[in-house]
C-alpha cells in the first residue's frame, strides 16, 4: 500500500415518519452531570436518521444509489463535501484533506456454480474480472502458502483456500503463480467472506470470499476423492488514479486552557456496493450530531480539550485514509497530544454495545471510559474483544489511546439489505450518549500528563470483513 492506496462506498433512500421519541434507562452517576444531562435532553435521534438518510439518497448525490460512497467516485467525493459542509454550519474550524492516488472499484456481482447448483460469493476488493464465465476443477490449497501447492497442480484450475495466517492478496498470488485461474477464499469462522486484495496493481486472478460452510463442505468433497468442477463469474468497474477524502472539524478547548490535549472522535463514511446505512452511515451521521451539541457557545466554553471529529475515507479496502491521517499525526508531532480517540463503526442495527482494542496490549483507557460510560448509562454491554479492522487500528498501531465502539450483531452487513429502515433508533440514541458521557467524564477531570509511546509503524492488514463474534 505504500505506493498506491485504493477504495469502496454507496447508499439508500427511505421516509422518516413522525418524531420518534425514547424513554432513557435509569442512569447512576453519570447523569448528576448537569451538562450531561442537557445534552441528553437536546439529542435528537431524527436528525441522526435524516443524515443517514441524506448520505443514502440518490436524490442528493445524484448517482447510482447502490454504489453512492464508492471511494473514487463522484458519489463519495459529494458524501465528503456534505459532512464537510454540515461541520461549516457548526461553526467548526474544518478542512477536506486529499487522499491521493486511489483506484475505484466498484463490484458489479458475483456468481458461482457447482455441480449445476448456486454457492453465494462476495468479489473480493480489486479482482480481476472473469469477463466471460470462467470454468475449471476446483483443487484444495489448504491456507494458499507457498508451501501449500504443489508442483502443477493448480494449471488451469480454480484453487479453494482457507482463510487465515497470510493476506488475501498473499493467498491469491500464490495460486496465480501456481497457474490457477481463479482462486476462491472460505471464512475460518461463521458468515460470508469479505475482503480485498490489497491494491488493484497487485491483483492477479479473478478471487471471491465464501463462507465457512460452504467452503468446508467443498473441501470434505475433494478430499474425498471427488471431482468437483465450478464455474465463476467476476464483474467489477475500476476507476484508477482517482482520490478519496478525510474530512476534518474540530471545536478549540476554552480559551482559558493552556496547551489543550485532543480528543479525536471519528467514524468512516465510504462503504462497499450496497446502500451502506449502517456501515457506516450510521457512525458518521452520529458523529454530525455530537458535533452538534457540543459545538453550542454554553458547552464548548467549557471544554477542556479540544474535540476533533473526522470522517475518514477509503476504510474498506485497507484504513487507508485513517492510517494516512495518523501518519501525519505522527510526523508532525501531534499524536503526542492526543488524549484518546473515540471511533464508531456500524451503530444502527444489532442489539448490544460491544468494544474493541487492536490488541491486548494496546493502551485501554478509552475502552475503560467507554465500558464506565455504558454500563452507567444502564445500557446492556455485549463485552470486548480485539479487532484491526476499522479505523482505531492506526491510532492503536501508532501508540495513541483509542476504542472501537459497534452495536453488534448485522444481518445485512455488506448486502443490498443494509438500508436506513434497518436502522434502530434507540441504537443511534444510546450510542451518541455513550460518546457524550465519555467526552463529558474526561471533560470533568484534570487531563493528565500524556505518556503516549508514539512510534511511526507501517501497518499491514488483512482487510478483512467486521469482527463476528
Amino acid at each position: 500500500m505504500a505506493t498506491k492506496k485504493q477504495i469502496y462506498a454507496v447508499l439508500a433512500s427511505t421516509v422518516i415518519a413522525a418524531p420518534i421519541l425514547f424513554t432513557s434507562p435509569v442512569s447512576a452517576g453519570a447523569n448528576t452531570n448537569t451538562i450531561f444531562s442537557k445534552l441528553e435532553r437536546q439529542l435528537s435521534v431524527n436528525r441522526i436518521i435524516k443524515d443517514i438518510e441524506r448520505l443514502s439518497m440518490d436524490e442528493l448525490l445524484e448517482v447510482n444509489k447502490d454504489n453512492a460512497r464508492v471511494t473514487g467516485f463522484e458519489g463519495e467525493h459529494e458524501a465528503a463535501r456534505y459532512i464537510q459542509g454540515q461541520f461549516d454550519k457548526l461553526g467548526l474550524s474544518t478542512d477536506l484533506l486529499t487522499i491521493d492516488n486511489i483506484d475505484g472499484f466498484i463490484d458489479e456481482g458475483s456468481t458461482c456454480t457447482v455441480d449445476e447448483s448456486s454457492i453465494t460469493v462476495k468479489t473480493m476488493t480489486y479482482s480481476q474480472p472473469t469477463n466471460e464465465t470462467l470454468e475449471g476443477e476446483l483443487v484444495y490449497a489448504g491456507l494458499g502458502r507457498v508451501e501449500d501447492f504443489q508442483e502443477g497442480s493448480l494449471d488451469g484450475k480454480i484453487a479453494l483456500i482457507e482463510r487465515g495466517e497470510i493476506s488475501f492478496g498473499e493467498k491469491a498470488k500464490n495460486a496465480y503463480a501456481k497457474g490457477a485461474k481463479g482462486v476462491i477464499i472460505y471464512n475460518n469462522t461463521s458468515g460470508m467472506l469479505n475482503g480485498t486484495l490489497g491494491s488493484l496493481e497487485e491483483s492477479k486472478v479473478p478471487t471471491v470470499g465464501m463462507s465457512s460452510e460452504d467452503g468446508s463442505k467443498l473441501v470434505d468433497r475433494l478430499e474425498a476423492g471427488e471431482t468437483v468442477k465450478a464455474s465463476l463469474k467476476v464483474d467489477t468497474q475500476v476507476r484508477k488514479d482517482s482520490y478519496s477524502y478525510n474530512v476534518v472539524g474540530e471545536i478549540a478547548a476554552n480559551k482559558g486552557v493552556k496547551n489543550p490535549q485532543t480528543i479525536v472522535i471519528g467514524a468512516h463514511f465510504d462503504s462497499v456496493s450496497c446502500p451502506g446505512a449502517n456501515d457506516n452511515a450510521s457512525g458518521t451521521a452520529t458523529i454530525l450530531e455530537v458535533a452538534k451539541l457540543l459545538s453550542q457557545p454554553q458547552i464548548k466554553s467549557k471544554l477542556q480539550y479540544n474535540v476533533r471529529f473526522v470522517a475518514f475515507g477509503a476504510e474498506e479496502i485497507g484504513l487507508i485514509g485513517s492510517k494516512e491521517y495518523v501518519d501525519q499525526l505522527v510526523k508532525s508531532g501531534e499524536a503526542e497530544n492526543i488524549a484518546g480517540m473515540i471511533n464508531l463503526d456500524m451503530v444502527g442495527t444489532g442489539d448490544k454495545l460491544v468494544t474493541y482494542n487492536l490488541n491486548d496490549s494496546a493502551d485501554h483507557k478509552m475502552t475503560d471510559i467507554a465500558e464506565t460510560s455504558i454500563k452507567e448509562l444502564g445500557y446492556t454491554y455485549g463485552g470486548h474483544y480485539n479487532s484491526g479492522s476499522s479505523d482505531h487500528a492506526p491510532f492503536e498501531a501508532s501508540g495513541i489511546p483509542a476504542v472501537f465502539i459497534q452495536v453488534d450483531k448485522d444481518p445485512y452487513y455488506h448486502t443490498d439489505e443494509d438500508t436506513v429502515d434497518k436502522i434502530d433508533p434507540f441504537n443511534i440514541e444510546m450510542t451518541s450518549k455513550v460518546v457524550l458521557d465519555m467526552v463529558m467524564d474526561m471533560n470533568n477531570k484534570k487531563p493528565q500528563k500524556l505518556d503516549n509511546k508514539i512510534q511511526k509503524t507501517d501497518m499491514l492488514y488483512e482487510n478483512q470483513q467486521m469482527p463476528r463474534q
